[in-house]
C-alpha cells in the first residue's frame, strides 16, 4: 500500500489515480493517515460485503433455520444464569 502526504497527492493526482487501480492509495495530512484511495471496484466490492442488520422479525427464513443447527459449546453453559424467561 503507498502512503502520500497530501501535498505530493494534488502536486501528482494523476499519477495517483492510475496507481489506485492497483493497490490503495494512503493520503496522510500533518503526518497522520486521514482518507483512502481506492478504484471504485473495490469499493463496490467492499460495499457488498457490507454487514447488514435485521430485526429478528424480518431475518430471512434461510438464516432462523440455520439457528436451530448451531451446536452451543458446553463452555456457554456458564452464562446460563444470565437467562430469565
Amino acid at each position: 500500500m503507498t502512503k502520500v502526504t497530501s501535498g505530493e497527492f494534488t502536486r501528482e493526482f494523476g499519477r495517483y489515480r492510475v496507481l489506485a487501480h492497483r493497490e490503495p492509495i494512503i493520503i496522510t495530512n500533518h503526518g497522520r493517515d486521514d482518507v483512502v484511495l481506492l478504484a471504485a471496484e473495490d469499493y463496490a466490492r467492499l460495499r457488498r460485503y457490507e454487514q447488514k442488520a435485521f430485526h429478528v422479525s424480518q431475518l430471512p427464513r434461510e438464516f432462523v433455520d440455520e439457528l436451530g443447527t448451531v451446536e452451543i459449546p458446553k463452555a456457554a453453559s456458564k452464562f446460563d444464569r444470565e437467562y430469565e424467561p
